[in-house]
C-alpha cells in the first residue's frame, strides 16, 4: 500500500469519528453563543451611561463561560491528538494493519500528517463563526482602524509578522504532535502516555532553555533569535520523530 493510500485511510478514519466530531461541535456552537452574548453586551455598554447589576451578573456569567470555553479549546486540540494516536492501540487497529502489509514507516508519516491537518481544520471550524462575527461588530462600530492599529502594534513591539507568528506557531504544534506520537507510541496507547508527554515536555523545556542562553550570549538579533528558535523546534522535531519511528518500527505489536 503507497504513502497516499495510507494518508486517504488514515483521514477517512478520523472523519469518521463521531464522538470528538459532536465534541468539536458542540464547542463550535458554545464559541457561537459566547460570541454573540458578548457583542451584545458591548452594545449594551456603548449605548447607555451606567452599568446596571442584571448586566454586572451577565457579564460575569460570559466571563466565566469565556474561561471554560477557551481552555474547551485548548484542551480539544491536545486530547484529539492522544486520542487519535491510541485508538489504533486499543483497537488492536495498528497490528492488524502491520499483519496486513502496511508499511510502518509511511503508517507513522500518514498517520501524524493526517492529525495535523484533522486538528488544525477542526480549529479553524470552530473559530471561524465568531471571528466573521467579530469582525462584522466592528465594522458596525466603525472600529476596524482602530483593531487594525492595535493588532500590527503588537507584532511591531515583538518585531514580528503575521506571517512569522503563524508559522512558527504551527511548527510549534507539529512538535507538540511528534511528542505526543512518541508519548503514545512508546506506552502502546496506554492512559500513561499523558504522563510520559509531560516528561518529555520537561525534558525539552530544560534542553531548549539552556540552549537559548547562547542566542543571548551571542547578542543575536530580533532575525537571528528567531531563526535561531525555529531551529530548536526544527531539532526537536526530528529527534522526538527519530524516537518515535525507530520504536514503531522495533515494537512488538
Amino acid at each position: 500500500m503507497t504513502g497516499k493510500l495510507i494518508f486517504k485511510m488514515e483521514l477517512f478514519k478520523f472523519l469518521r469519528d463521531k464522538s470528538f466530531l459532536i465534541t468539536a461541535g458542540v464547542i463550535g456552537i458554545l464559541n457561537i453563543v459566547l460570541t454573540l452574548l458578548s457583542l451584545s453586551l458591548t452594545s449594551t455598554f456603548s449605548d447607555s451611561y451606567y452599568e446596571s447589576s442584571a448586566t454586572a451578573s451577565m457579564l460575569g456569567t460570559v466571563a466565566f463561560v469565556g474561561v471554560i470555553v477557551f481552555f474547551g479549546n485548548i484542551i480539544f486540540a491536545y486530547v484529539y491528538p492522544f486520542h487519535m494516536i491510541s485508538m489504533d492501540y486499543k483497537n488492536n487497529v495498528m497490528a492488524m494493519m502491520v499483519a496486513s502489509g502496511v508499511n510502518r514507516r509511511k503508517l507513522f508519516f500518514a498517520k501524524v500528517g493526517a492529525i495535523f491537518i484533522c486538528t488544525i481544520a477542526l480549529m479553524l471550524m470552530i473559530a471561524l463563526i465568531p471571528t466573521i462575527l467579530f469582525l462584522i461588530k466592528l465594522v458596525q462600530l466603525d472600529a476596524w482602524n482602530d483593531f487594525a492599529d492595535g493588532f500590527n502594534s503588537a507584532f511591531y513591539y515583538t518585531d514580528l509578522s503575521f506571517g512569522k507568528f503563524i508559522f512558527s506557531g504551527l511548527l510549534g504544534y507539529l512538535n507538540m504532535l511528534m511528542v505526543i506520537a512518541t508519548s503514545c507510541i512508546i506506552m502502546k496507547g496506554k492512559n500513561l502516555s499523558f504522563l510520559l508527554f509531560i516528561g518529555f515536555n520537561i525534558i525539552s523545556s530544560l534542553v531548549t532553555g539552556i540552549l537559548k542562553t547562547l542566542a543571548y550570549s551571542f547578542d543575536f538579533s530580533s532575525t537571528g533569535s528567531y531563526i535561531f528558535q525555529l531551529f530548536l523546534t526544527v531539532l526537536s522535531i526530528v529527534v522526538f520523530g527519530y524516537i518515535s519511528l525507530r520504536t514503531l518500527e522495533r515494537q512488538n505489536l
